[in-house]
């Protein structure tokens, strides 16, 4: 690979991250249909210097163009303080390393998978594992309505702030 393929490569490489009660979920993509890699990282105890310390390393070794986040005043977000203030410190590091840093409401993700028929996480999930390869094997059951969220929904909501982010900007 030649060093213009190279940078025209990194240049399309996007990190989604999503914030959630145990740490955080992140998906990196170079396209609506190709993850790179998605996990979701546990911190414990949860804080927000933790997390950061995380992501920054996560950041520093992807190398990404963009990061995605989610737009906690939009439509069908419902964050606590603790991850607002994440997702807000997210971004300002972000800006601090000259990325592109674009966010995208739960309304957002919803209108993009509605298209698959695709409403609830669970639903958006099976849409993101039956079309893209790496994720088929990291799809959880359906949870009951006693349940807490399943540790893998973190890894489906990142990429589906990916595939949002491909769908949204073209």
């Amino acid at each position: 690979m030649t060093p213009n393929n190279k940078e025209q490569k990194k240049e399309q490489i996007i990190l989604s991250i999503y914030p959630n009660s145990i740490g955080f979920g992140y998906a990196v993509m170079n396209n609506a249909l190709s993850v790179l890699n998605s996990k979701v990282v546990q911190i414990k105890p949860v804080s927000n210097i933790l997390v950061m310390k995380r992501v920054r390393e996560i950041i520093n070794y992807y190398e990404p163009k963009i990061v995605v986040i989610e737009d906690y005043m939009g439509i069908g977000s419902r964050k606590s303080k603790r991850i607002q203030k994440m997702i807000d410190k997210i971004s300002r590091y972000a800006h601090t390393k000259h990325l592109k840093t674009y966010s995208y409401a739960r309304s957002h993700i919803r209108y993009v998978f509605s298209s698959f028929n695709a409403h609830t996480k669970y639903e958006i999930a099976c849409v993101i594992a039956e079309n893209v390869k790496n994720m088929e094997h990291k799809l959880m059951k359906p949870r009951k309505t006693s349940e807490s969220e399943k540790y893998m929904a973190g890894a489906f909501d990142a990429v589906s702030l990916g595939v949002t982010h491909f769908y949204m900007d073209n």
